[in-house]
Parts: structure tokens; C-alpha cells; sequence
């Protein structure tokens, strides 16, 4: 059976999304040791499909999304009906994508958010159990981007979702002459050239920012080296690649 997203859902790596959606107290987020969100994964767009493996309770279903991950994930049935047929969107043009990344300037950064605005129904289906401050708010209801998800909003949906994805996708740069949309990409962060001066990227743990396109490129420079293609044995932590979309 197949189940398909009508509006933005949260997509888990734990069927228990009472724990996810408030702790132990009923009041937090759980948070791994650098402060991120270890249950979230992404928020699937609406057309995503999804196969059921099995259903936990009424709401919660194991489910594969072989266009994230060949893992079994969870979504709340909730933002589902059934369904067979996927949507699948078409690429907007570059100069919109970026439009729509500098309309997330100042968006929190949110680990597995790549849809801004947020789903405040998560409040009500996972009611906290006492008053949250509002970074928890915002990691309640998925409201702001991580690095790729940046991307993935912008494009609804039609670029990979993760880094592990981004440095294959597209086209290798053969030199440093940068366009607008240029992805500067490592396991674990990507930047976007906004312009000739800029690149724009949701940086944890400030959000969505801006920076000056040379002195980024020299910080990678000081602790990375620019590789034309992404090798499986290359060391994550010393390399990066440019690709163009």
C-alpha cells in the first residue's frame, strides 16, 4: 500500500513521535551532543509517496521513501491520504530558487527543516505538556531550514535532500568561475552562490545568513581542499567540491 503527503509532514527515524515531540518531560525537544534534533530526517512536500511497510497505531506508519533513503522511515498519517502516483514537480528556474532562499534570510536553523514557515499543526497533534521558550517552538513545529533544506524548499523538492546526495548532483566545476546557484558542498554543509560577492547558506547555529563569497571560500581553503569530483574514500572532514545545477 502507498500513502502520499497532501501537506508538508514531518518525516522520523523513530516511531515514537510522542518522545520526539516532547522528551522525557513532555516539554522538550530531544538533542544529541551538538545540540541537534536526532529524530527528525526531513519534511516530506506534499506528493511525496510513501510505501507502507506497516502500520505502529492509527497514526503512525513504517514507511520507505526510496527518493530520501533506503531506510524505513516514519510519517504521521495524518498528513497522508492513499495514494500511487507521486507528484513530481518541475525544476523552478534558477533565478527563483534563489528568490525564494533570500526570502528565508533570518530563518532559524532547524536539523531535518526544509520548510520555513513550519507545521503548526505538530502543536496540536503533539500538544507540549508546559510553556516552551521559543527555540523550542520552532524546533516543535519544524519552523526553519538546515543547510540543504534551504535548497530543498527553494526547489520544491526537485534537488537532493542531503549533503551525502549534493556532492553528485549535478555538473563538476572545472574552474572558480562561480555563477549565481553554485553549490560549494561537503558531507555535512553546502553553501549557495547568491552573487559574484556572496554565497547565502543556513549556518547552524545562526540560520539563514549571508557572507562574503571570498572570505568564505578562504575559510574552507584553511582546513579543506577542492576536489573536481567527489571520491567514496576521500576524508569528509579535509575536502569539498563546487557543482553546478
Amino acid at each position: 500500500m502507498s500513502i502520499c503527503a497532501v501537506r508538508p509532514a514531518p518525516v522520523l527515524n523513530t516511531p515514537d513521535f510522542l518522545f520526539a515531540f516532547g522528551g522525557k518531560t513532555g516539554t522538550e525537544i530531544p538533542l544529541n551532543e551538538r545540540g541537534l534534533p536526532f529524530c527528525f530526517e526531513f519534511v516530506a512536500l506534499p506528493g511525496t509517496l510513501f510505501q507502507v511497510l506497516k502500520y505502529i497505531d492509527p497514526h503512525i506508519a513504517e514507511v520507505l521513501c526510496p527518493s530520501y533513503s533506503s531506510k524505513p522511515l516514519y510519517v504521521d498519517t495524518r498528513f497522508t491520504k492513499p495514494g500511487t502516483t507521486a507528484l513530481i514537480p518541475q525544476m523552478p528556474s534558477h533565478e527563483l530558487i534563489l528568490h525564494r532562499m533570500e526570502l528565508r534570510m533570518g530563518a532559524p536553523y532547524v536539523w531535518g527543516g526544509n520548510w520555513g514557515s513550519g507545521i503548526p499543526e505538530l502543536m496540536n497533534y503533539y500538544p507540549p505538556k508546559g510553556n516552551l521558550d521559543l527555540k523550542t517552538q520552532q524546533l516543535w513545529t519544524l519552523q526553519g531550514v538546515d543547510c540543504s533544506g534551504l535548497l530543498y524548499e527553494a526547489s520544491r523538492g526537485t534537488t537532493p535532500r542531503n549533503t551525502s546526495q549534493l556532492i553528485y548532483f549535478g555538473k563538476p566545476l572545472i574552474n572558480n568561475d562561480l555563477c549565481p546557484l553554485d553549490m560549494i558542498v561537503y558531507p555535512g554543509h553546502v553553501l549557495f552562490v547568491l552573487d559574484s560577492d556572496t554565497v547565502i547558506e543556513s549556518r547552524y547555529p545562526r540560520g539563514v545568513i549571508c557572507s562574503d563569497l571570498k572570505t568564505r571560500m578562504e575559510e574552507l581553503l584553511q582546513t579543506r581542499t577542492q576536489v573536481f569530483e567527489w571520491k567514496p574514500d576521500l576524508d569528509p572532514t579535509k575536502h569539498f567540491v563546487i557543482r553546478r545545477l
